[in-house]
């Protein structure tokens, strides 16, 4: 078959959003016409209000644990906004994301078995430094960080289900990766993002390297394919030029 892309847009937060993407998937790639799904990886690199405004409303300085910015000043409650917002990314998307595919990657299973062929599937997360006990905290990340360790632990849960079934589950933790969310961190600070990533790179990064989001592909690319990556499930893999140990 000819390779072929299909885009569909909406915040994963929303069931529609979900929807849309297993409607298309469904539509254009079903397995009646030879299509077997394969991989699922969930990228949703959302900081409410630097990486983009796409957050349901929420607006402002990123919220933080424990300096009573949670707390509304006139009610006295705590605002869980926030955090829901990041739970419902990382925790119910990708758990419905997996439920779902994990239902086409069975059918996919099933044909492959039928024809004989051994089936292999992967399902991908990508995380960020400080949401496992293999980091340190990472200051001023308290909100994504609630819903991506939510994503991190389920993911080791799906890893031993899905074993029997020759699917794969792991969770890929980027470093200092170029792209455009540093030109917007960047501009917080009154610097670039050119400058803010050199700094950044100079800084923590031991290797002196800053990865491309095709580094991150040619992973995922690894643990989805017929070699030694199929071997590898339930792991949450840093590829961050030695960022950790910093």
């Amino acid at each position: 078959k000819e390779a072929k892309v299909k885009t569909v847009g909406g915040d994963l937060t929303t069931i529609e959003a979900r929807d849309g993407i297993f409607a298309l998937c469904d539509a254009e790639f079903s397995t009646a016409d030879g299509w077997s799904l394969g991989c699922v990886v969930h990228n949703a690199g959302q900081y409410a209000g630097i990486s983009s405004t796409n957050v349901d409303g929420l607006v402002g300085t990123p919220k933080k644990l424990g300096d009573g910015s949670l707390v509304d000043g006139e009610d006295g409650k705590t605002d869980f906004s926030y955090i829901s917002y990041y739970q419902k990314l990382y925790g119910e998307a990708f758990i419905d994301i997996c439920e779902r595919s994990i239902v086409r990657m069975k059918a996919a299973r099933e044909k492959h078995l039928e024809d004989g062929i051994t089936y292999r599937g992967s399902i991908v997360g990508i995380s960020s430094p400080g949401c496992n006990g293999a980091f340190r905290v990472t200051a001023g990340y308290d909100m994504p960080g609630s819903g991506k360790c939510i994503m991190e632990y389920t993911s080791r849960q799906y890893a031993i289900n899905l074993a029997p079934l020759g699917i794969t589950c792991n969770v890929v933790v980027p470093g200092i990766t170029r792209s455009d969310v540093w030109s917007a961190l960047a501009e917080k600070r009154g610097s670039t993002g050119d400058a803010f990533l050199e700094m950044m790179k100079n800084n923590r990064v031991p290797i002196k390297e800053i990865a491309e989001p095709s580094d991150i592909g040619d992973l995922i690319v690894f643990l989805s394919g017929t070699g030694g990556g199929r071997f590898m499930t339930g792991l949450s893999l840093r590829i961050d030029g030695g960022l950790h140990l910093t």
